[in-house]
Formats: C-alpha cells, sequence, structure tokens
C-alpha cells in the first residue's frame, strides 16, 4: 500500500512539473520560430527590413497559432 502512494505522489509531481515547463517552453518555441522566420524573410526579399520582415512573421505565425 506504501508504494502505491509513493507512485502517486511522483505522478502528480511529474504532472504539475510538466503543466509549467509547457507554458515556459511554448514561448522560447514562438520566439525561435519568429526568428527563423525572419532570417528566411530577409534572404528571400532583400529590400525588406528587419523590422519590416519581423512584423510580418509575428502576423502569420500567430495567425497559424489561431
Amino acid at each position: 500500500m506504501y508504494k502505491n502512494y509513493k507512485l502517486l505522489l511522483f505522478l502528480g509531481i511529474a504532472v504539475i512539473f510538466l503543466y509549467y515547463s509547457v507554458g515556459k517552453y511554448e514561448e522560447f518555441s514562438l520566439k525561435k520560430s519568429i526568428s527563423a522566420c525572419v532570417l528566411a524573410k530577409s534572404k528571400i526579399t532583400k529590400e525588406i527590413t528587419p523590422q519590416e520582415a519581423r512584423n510580418i512573421c509575428e502576423e502569420e505565425i500567430r495567425e497559424k497559432l489561431d
């Protein structure tokens, strides 16, 4: 019976940890996606400024997420 409590406690802590880590790494992933998009847009279209490329990429990526 004692082993069951240890297992349940471990699973509970693991679920809580995963819940918090998803929020942290989701933002990191979004930033990386935007950076990669900006680099690609800048290389494809030479006359676009980095700030314009960033705005375009943010709009595209956020639109896909919604």
